[in-house]
């Protein structure tokens, strides 16, 4: 039984009654999709609004974190702790506000959205790095008030109490650890592929940081290191090496006079004060100098105090003093400190005026002129010379140590010679020595790395006088890569200028002139500049005026050196080239360390001031290949 009509029983239709094709229409899109993209779009548009606002919210924060972070930095400077503690809870309030708004779920979830995504994470970690600058290094170390603002201590009768920087020592350590920790995470932002904006921001949070970095340091380094110098764990010998610039060497001048100083629980005592003609010589080295050392400087170094610091590397300097003086008079050095007149006129800026048993009046704008040109004028006498440096040498410590001097004014001082390298510390102690080979203080010769090269230029009298006084130096450098394996070249220029008057021969004392005992003309300047590349580096070349000039060549530490000698008649300048090949290094990049000399005009410089190392634009024609 049929249940229904099939095609083929269907009876047929006429052709007329036959209705036209429909059209074909698109099938309607399901509600439940159309809800879905207005729901996204929605979303869509909501997260952009979102991160938009808190995007403007952070920026807003972080400009009004600015002004705070002046107030810290002004309230820090004038010691006012209460407005450095008010300024920095607002840094920390406006840093927090800014990372909150930048790390909800819905801006982490944007991260990860082609192109905008490395945006919000790169603002994202800049506003995290400033939460915990402000709050983890900036708030812990105002907090810590005067354990860690050294120009806060005071000295009372000849102490210093140790027990705020000891108290402060763990905030600053977390503090320190937090810097380092931030200044990482925003030196790992790729700025590349960033907004203008951004990657201005990023840029400016960088330098910021690169130049809050050393000041960090050094409050680190001397609140770690001054409890155990200054005898917190039991007492301590230290040598006072005094250097004279008017005789050079490669540290900054010969060791003239020394003094025995006693460190125990921040009291320090002067002991006892030597001239440096008063130790040795000995026959044979009395310590350890390696032989490449022994090889460019001779075997003097291990022999002879006012030698000991031919060579520029001071830890080797300082320790070979430090056996002298136990060769010569026992007991045991624990370090040595080494500093010069220029650092003593910085010193008698906190002090003020000091009166010497001569009736001398000390002052800080006076004490280069007076100790390094006018003692030689007055006493012909070596020992008389000594006793005058040892009555100006007791008189300024008397000063420091009663307590009756301006504290930030001193640390001040100490801080700028630092430096410049005019204040230079060993440590017999492994544990202090590591500390204290990471800053300027260590004297240790220039560090070179991957993409830096580190130049070093030294001086060294050979004229066997005092002329150096008159010795005018200046230094350029530059780098440029030359050469097909991408190696870079490093050219170092040295200028030396004898600006004694004309008639210095006649005119100076021959204690002064040198007299012509070692073969060079009374007026004249003979000086040995050691100029070291970079670590693995090589020497490439050595000239003067278009030509080849005579040089000793030699490998220290790791460092290839040109030793050569140059000699001048009052109103002589020379310049010497110097080309090194960088093995190791990869850009042009470069750093130079100089012994610190006199302006050579007579004038005193002034404490801190490094000398400025003139840049180079190395032409490759120039180069030796």
């Amino acid at each position: 039984m049929a249940t229904g009509l099939t095609e083929p029983d269907a009876p047929p239709r006429p052709a007329d009654t036959v209705p036209p094709t429909a059209p074909r229409r698109r099938p309607l899109r399901h509600p439940a999709t159309v809800s879905i993209l207005i729901r996204l779009g929605v979303v869509l548009l909501f997260a952009i609004v979102w991160i938009g606002v808190r995007g403007y919210l952070a920026q807003r924060a972080l400009t009004d974190a600015i002004p705070a972070a002046e107030q810290v930095k002004t309230a820090i400077g004038s010691g006012d702790l209460p407005a450095a503690e008010r300024a920095a809870a607002a840094l920390s309030e406006r840093t927090h506000q800014a990372a909150g708004l930048t790390s909800d779920p819905v801006w982490l979830t944007a991260e990860a959205v082609p192109w905008i995504g490395p945006n919000l994470t790169a603002v994202r970690t800049a506003a995290a790095a400033s939460d915990d600058v402000a709050s983890r290094v900036v708030r812990p170390l105002v907090a810590a008030g005067e354990g860690v603002d050294l120009r806060a201590l005071v000295i009372k009768d000849g102490r210093v109490d140790l027990a705020p920087i000891v108290a402060a020592q763990p905030a600053v350590a977390k503090a320190r650890s937090a810097f380092t920790s931030a200044r990482a995470s925003v030196a790992a932002i790729r700025t590349g592929g960033l907004v203008a904006p951004v990657a201005a921001g990023v840029s400016q949070l960088h330098d910021v940081l690169d130049h809050a970095a050393p000041q960090i340091d050094a409050i680190g380094n001397a609140v770690k290191l001054l409890p155990s110098m200054l005898g917190a764990d039991g007492p301590r010998e230290y040598l006072l090496a005094a250097q004279n610039p008017a005789e050079l060497r490669a540290t900054g001048g010969l060791i003239g006079a020394v003094a025995l100083v006693h460190a125990d629980n921040g009291a320090v005592t002067l002991v006892r004060q030597e001239a440096g003609t008063s130790i040795g010589p000995w026959g044979a080295s009395v310590a350890d100098v390696p032989s490449t050392t022994e090889g460019l400087y001779g075997p003097l170094v291990g022999r002879y105090l006012q030698d000991a610091n031919l060579t520029p590397h001071f830890p080797l300097a300082a320790s070979t003093a430090a056996a002298m003086w136990t060769k010569s008079y026992g007991g045991t050095v624990d370090g040595v400190v080494a500093v010069d007149p220029v650092v003593l006129s910085g010193l008698l800026k906190s002090t003020g005026p000091v009166t010497l048993p001569t009736g001398d009046t000390l002052t800080s704008s006076n004490a280069v002129k007076l100790l390094l040109s006018d003692v030689y004028q007055r006493f012909s006498k070596p020992a008389e010379q000594d006793a005058f440096f040892a009555s100006a040498a007791s008189a300024v410590f008397s000063r420091l140590s009663s307590g009756n001097v301006d504290a930030k004014k001193l640390v001040s001082a100490l801080a700028a010679a630092g430096e410049s390298r005019r204040v230079l510390v060993w440590s017999a102690h492994p544990g202090d020595e590591k500390v204290l080979g990471q800053t300027t203080l260590a004297g240790g010769l220039p560090r070179s790395d991957l993409s830096s090269a580190g130049i070093g230029v030294y001086y060294n009298d050979a004229t066997g006088a005092k002329m150096d006084y008159y010795l005018g130096t200046s230094v350029a450098a530059g780098a440029a890569i030359c050469r097909a394996d991408g190696k870079p070249s490093t050219v170092v220029r040295v200028t030396l200028t004898n600006r004694a008057p004309a008639d210095a021969a006649t005119s100076l004392p021959e204690y002064v002139t040198g007299g012509g005992t070692y073969g060079v003309p009374p007026g004249s300047i003979r000086t040995r500049v050691a100029v070291y590349g970079p670590s693995g580096g090589l020497l490439a070349a050595t000239q003067s005026d278009g030509a080849n000039y005579s040089t000793v060549s030699g490998v220290d530490e790791g460092r290839p050196v040109s030793l050569f000698t140059v000699e001048l008649a009052p109103g002589q300048s020379r310049t010497v080239s110097v080309q090194f090949l960088n093995e190791q290094q990869s850009s042009a990049d470069l750093t130079v360390v100089t012994t610190p000399t006199l302006p050579g005009d007579g004038s005193t410089p002034d404490v801190g001031a490094e000398k400025t190392v003139e840049p180079i634009v190395v032409q490759c024609s120039g180069i030796v290949k």
